[in-house]
């Protein structure tokens, strides 16, 4: 029913909704009379009642022994939506003004190799800038055995900005002689260990879990900045 919908959308429940439409032809009476014109059960019917006294749809009469009901005249109730909405209207500034106006950060979460490779090479891999904090090299090139070789093709052919801290391993010194002399690679403190994979861009910031196959996707150009400058503290320190 249409008329149920609109009572709805102002934000009453459809139980509500039922019991105001049958009180508009009832006039006052009892909760007994309004539950069977409703076909609703009396002790529901008790409960919606309430709950329509206090948002202003029903009017509660005490009359001798006997408790009845009554529908508010929908012109009234129209007239104390209008005076929310001034209200509102009136303090519409200063709600502004307290409303945190900073972009919000969208985070993404993918599982498997096929979604995370997809990330790497359709987000990651276009960013002008990368960084790459802790990659377990043997773990990474396992799992996503032609990455590495796109990696070099893109950044020599578009001139990225691109630095990697790997983690210390045994496949780290292999990988720094193979690709140290192209681009910046250092190695972390070996008492530091590194267990996931990070990547941060200008705007992005891709942590994986090699181990369990599995990545998040926060794009946030502030937290991009901040991981961005503990990946350049981290550089002083590594090999």
């Amino acid at each position: 029913m249409i008329e149920e919908k609109v009572l709805i959308d102002l934000g009453l429940s459809q139980i509500e909704a039922k019991i105001y439409l049958a009180c508009l032809g009832l006039g006052q009476d009892t909760v007994l009379n309004i539950a069977k014109k409703a076909e609703i059960k009396r002790p529901t019917c008790y409960v919606a009642l309430d709950n329509l006294c206090q948002k202003g749809f029903m009017i509660k009469i005490e009359k001798q022994n006997t408790t009845l009901f009554a529908a508010e005249n929908p012109r009234i109730i129209l007239n104390q939506y209008k005076e929310k909405i001034a209200n509102f209207t009136e303090l519409l500034p200063y709600f502004e003004t307290q409303s945190n106006k900073g972009p919000k950060p969208k985070i993404r979460y993918y599982e498997g190799k096929a979604e995370l490779l997809s990330v790497y090479l359709k987000i990651i891999h276009p960013s002008s800038e990368m960084y790459f904090f802790g990659t377990d090299i043997g773990k990474l090139m396992a799992t996503f055995p032609t990455l590495i070789d796109d990696y070099e093709k893109k950044i020599y052919a578009e001139k990225k900005i691109y630095q990697e801290i790997i983690s210390n391993d045994i496949n780290a010194k292999a990988y720094l002689d193979k690709y140290g002399s192209k681009r910046p690679i250092k190695i972390m403190p070996a008492d530091l260990p590194v267990c996931a994979d990070v990547a941060i861009t200008e705007n992005k910031l891709f942590i994986v879990s090699l181990n369990n196959l599995f990545g998040v996707l926060i794009e946030s150009e502030d937290l991009a900045k901040t991981f961005k400058n503990f990946f350049l503290l981290a550089w002083k320190s590594a090999e």
